[in-house]
């Protein structure tokens, strides 16, 4: 491929991604953090997480060391993981106060009720973020809105490895609950490390009485 053609395809594709950027609205999450799809322009900043320790060591499945070519796959994959209406199952958390910097991210699943083997939320968050209740929100907002509201799901499974205290912490907030007889492994970098298992089960009462989640007010300045 000529340079001329290599500038023309990734014109293209940062284009496509902008489109898509624009096509789906964010949703707020504190007012100057919101969830959105991903851009292009976040490879480099996915890249630089996914290479950290503290962030890498408590995920299952991307590999080590990340490449900028790992993060075009996630940016590709990542957006065109949508539910039957439309609507993005994996979005990424973004600093509007820092210019709009990739911070983290947040997945949900359209997996059936009767199919829960695999993972209905997946996170991750840059540790300067922590502590401050941002993931436990976000991932809640997703659920609520997606999970739930839009798609229907009822049943939710999760897992967190045995010494990711903080990820149980998150699934706890949100209403799963520890299976203790349920037990789930999975092998990283050559060993096979044992992950708790939780679910969470709704029922129309559940949900009636669960406590609505409502979206930031975005601050002026960050509002285009």
């Amino acid at each position: 491929m000529t340079q001329d053609n290599t500038q023309g395809t990734e014109i293209q594709s940062k284009d496509r991604s902008i489109a898509i950027y624009r096509t789906y609205p964010p949703r707020w999450v504190t007012p100057s953090i919101q969830l959105s799809v991903y851009r292009d322009e976040d490879r480099e900043n996915l890249a630089r997480y996914l290479n950290m320790p503290e962030i890498y060591s408590y995920l299952a499945g991307p590999p080590f060391p990340y490449t900028l070519e790992n993060s075009d796959q996630w940016i590709k994959t990542g957006n065109e993981r949508m539910s039957k209406n439309g609507t993005p199952l994996d979005m990424c958390l973004r600093d509007m106060a820092k210019g709009g910097i990739l911070i983290g991210r947040v997945r949900v699943s359209d997996t059936s009720d009767e199919d829960l083997d695999g993972d209905d939320v997946g996170y991750w968050l840059s540790p300067e973020y922590k502590g401050q209740g941002i993931i436990t929100k976000a991932v809640k907002l997703m659920l609520q809105e997606v999970s739930i509201k839009e798609l229907g799901k009822r049943k939710f499974n999760a897992h967190a490895f045995h010494d990711n205290w903080a990820s149980r912490r998150i699934l706890e907030k949100v209403g799963f609950v520890h299976q203790p007889d349920r037990e789930a492994s999975v092998v990283k970098n050559g060993q096979t490390l044992k992950m708790w298992v939780f679910r969470m089960y709704l029922s129309e009462e559940d949900i009636a009485n669960r406590e609505v989640v409502e979206e930031a007010i975005p601050l002026p300045s960050l509002v285009k």
